[in-house]
C-alpha cells in the first residue's frame, strides 16, 4: 500500500516538524495551508489525512465532513491548539480517526499515524476477502445476454451510490444475488448485509424482526432482542417481497427510510441506525400502488433506482454457461462424480420454457446429477414435465423393478408398506431441503396439510 500523507495546516513549522518526524519511514507528503486548496488534494486520494481545526479560510469541522463526502476510505485525524470538549466529541462523530492535541508528542504521532495505515492494510485485505467470498458464493450471476449485461451495468451504476434500490423479478431470477453485489461493491461492504423474506414470517412477526423488542413487549418477549435493521447498522438490509408488507409495517419502513431512526418493540427510545435499505418484488408494485395495498409514498421512495432481472427464458444464450456451472459445482460439493448431458438433454434444457427461472435449473441439474446412474445425464434424468416422452411413473417403475427382483426374495416382507414408506421419506425429505427446511413451503410444495408433514417428519425423523 502507498503511504501518502496530506496535512491541511497554516502552520508552516508544523508542517516541517512533522515530515522530518514521518519522511524517514517512508511515508509520502504534500501538505496545504488553506482548506480550499486542502480539499482539491483530496481528490488525488491520499491515505492519511491531517487537518487542522482552525484555517483561514474555514472551520476543520466543515472540512472533516467535505472530506469524508468526497473521500470516505480516507483516514483523517484532527490535529489542533484549540482543543474543546465540544470540539473533539463532534470531530469523532463525524468520523474522525483521532483527535491529537498541539503541541504533540512526535511519538505519539508516529504511533497514531502507523496504526492508522496498518488499519487501513487490514481494511483493504478484508474488503478482498469480502469480494472474493461475493465471488464465491454468487457465481449463478453469469451470463452474457444483453439483459444480463444491462442488470451489470446497473449494479455498477447504483452500487457506490448510497440510495435506496428496487430489484424486481420473477421468483428465482436471482434478486438477493443483485443485492449482494450491489452491497460488496459499495463503500459499505466492510459493514454487514442482512436479509430478510417479508413473504416467509407471519405479518405479527415481521415487525419484531425488522425493529427488535424489548423484554415483556409481548407475550414470549423473554429478553430483549435486536432487530434486522441494528443488526444491518453501517451495512445494507436487503428486504425481500416488500409488497407483502402490511400498510402499518410499511409506514414505519418508510419513517426508517426518511429519518434514519425506528423504535423496538415495548420501548419508547428512539434509535438511530445507518443502513442502506434493498426491496425487492416479484409483483408490479405500480398495480400495488394503484389498488391500494401499498403505499404511493413508500414505493417512490424505494423506485429511486430500479434493476429489473429479465426471466429465464428470455436470456436463452445464459443457460449453457449456467449448465456447465450447475454441473461443476454439484460434482463437487456432493461428490457425484463428473456428469455430461447427452445431446437430447441438453436440447430439452435448451427449448424448456424454465417457469421457476435460475433456481428452477440449478434444482434439475443437481437432482439430475444425483438420480442418473452413470456419467451421462438423459433426456429422462432431467424429469421434467415437458418431456411427456418420461413421466414420473416411468420413473418409478424402472427404480422399482430393480429394487423388487431382490426384495420379493425376502420372507415375511411387507413389501407394499416398505416402498410406500420409502417413497414417500424420499419425497418429503428432497423438498424438505429443496425449501431450506421450511415446513410451511413444504407443505405448499407437497400439497399436504402443514399439521400432516409435521407428523410425517417426526415419523420419519427427517431433519
Amino acid at each position: 500500500m502507498d503511504k501518502r500523507i496530506l496535512i491541511i495546516d497554516d502552520d508552516e513549522s508544523i508542517i516541517w516538524v512533522i515530515k522530518k518526524a514521518l519522511e524517514p519511514f517512508g511515508y509520502s507528503i504534500i501538505s496545504r495551508t488553506k482548506l480550499a486548496s486542502g480539499l482539491r488534494a483530496v481528490q488525488d486520494n491520499p491515505n492519511v489525512i491531517l487537518l487542522d481545526l482552525v484555517l483561514p479560510d474555514g472551520d476543520g469541522l466543515e472540512g472533516l465532513r467535505e472530506i469524508r463526502s468526497l473521500n470516505p476510505d480516507a483516514i483523517v485525524i484532527m490535529v489542533t491548539a484549540h482543543a474543546k470538549m465540544q470540539s473533539t466529541i463532534t470531530a469523532m462523530k463525524e468520523g474522525a480517526y483521532d483527535y491529537l492535541e498541539k503541541p504533540f508528542d512526535i511519538e505519539e504521532l508516529k504511533i497514531v499515524v502507523e496504526k492508522a495505515f496498518r488499519d487501513l492494510s487490514l481494511r483493504e485485505e478484508l474488503k478482498q476477502l469480502k469480494k472474493a467470498s461475493l465471488e464465491t458464493e454468487s457465481p449463478q450471476m453469469l451470463g452474457k445476454s444483453p439483459g444480463m449485461l444491462k442488470v451489470f451495468k446497473d449494479i455498477g451504476r447504483a452500487a457506490p451510490k448510497d440510495i435506496t434500490v428496487l430489484i424486481t423479478g420473477e421468483s428465482g431470477t436471482g434478486k438477493e444475488l443483485v443485492a449482494k453485489a450491489i452491497h460488496y461493491n459499495s463503500k459499505r461492504s466492510l459493514g454487514p448485509f442482512v436479509a430478510i423474506n417479508s413473504a416467509s414470517l407471519p405479518k405479527e412477526l415481521l415487525e419484531s424482526e425488522l425493529f427488535g423488542y424489548k423484554k415483556g413487549a409481548f407475550t414470549g418477549a423473554l429478553k430483549e432482542k435486536a432487530g434486522k435493521i441494528e443488526t444491518a447498522n453501517s451495512g445494507t438490509l436487503f428486504l425481500d417481497e416488500i409488497s407483502e408488507m402490511d400498510s402499518g409495517l410499511q409506514a414505519k419502513i418508510l419513517r426508517f427510510i426518511q429519518e434514519n431512526e425506528f423504535t423496538p418493540l415495548g420501548s419508547n427510545e428512539i434509535v438511530k441506525a445507518n443502513v442502506r435499505i434493498i426491496g425487492a418484488t416479484n409483483k408490479n408494485l405500480s398495480e400495488a400502488v394503484s389498488n391500494g395495498s401499498f403505499r404511493e409514498d413508500l414505493y417512490y421512495r424505494f423506485n429511486v433506482v430500479q434493476i429489473k432481472i429479465p426471466p429465464l427464458r428470455e436470456r436463452q444464450e445464459d443457460i449453457p454457461l449456467l449448465i456447465k456451472h450447475f454441473l461443476r459445482e454439484t460434482s463437487e460439493k456432493l461428490e457425484t462424480g463428473e456428469k455430461a448431458l447427452s445431446k437430447d438433454a441438453r436440447a430439452l434444457l435448451l427449448k424448456y420454457d424454465w417457469p421457476g427461472n435460475v433456481r428452477e435449473l440449478e434444482n434439475v441439474i443437481k437432482r439430475a446429477c444425483v438420480l442418473s446412474t452413470g456419467s451421462v445425464i438423459e433426456k429422462k434424468d432431467l424429469l421434467l414435465e415437458e418431456d411427456s416422452s418420461y413421466t414420473v411413473k416411468d420413473f418409478l417403475e424402472e427404480k422399482l423393478k430393480r429394487y423388487l427382483k431382490d426384495m420379493t426374495k425376502v420372507s415375511n416382507f411387507n413389501l407394499y408398506d416398505a416402498v410406500l414408506s420409502e417413497v414417500e421419506k424420499a419425497l418429503i425429505s428432497i423438498v424438505h431441503r429443496e425449501t431450506n427446511n421450511n415446513q410451511l413451503k413444504t407443505a405448499k410444495v407437497l400439497g399436504i396439510n402443514r399439521n400432516t408433514l409435521r407428523s410425517k417428519i417426526n415419523k420419519y425423523k427427517i431433519k
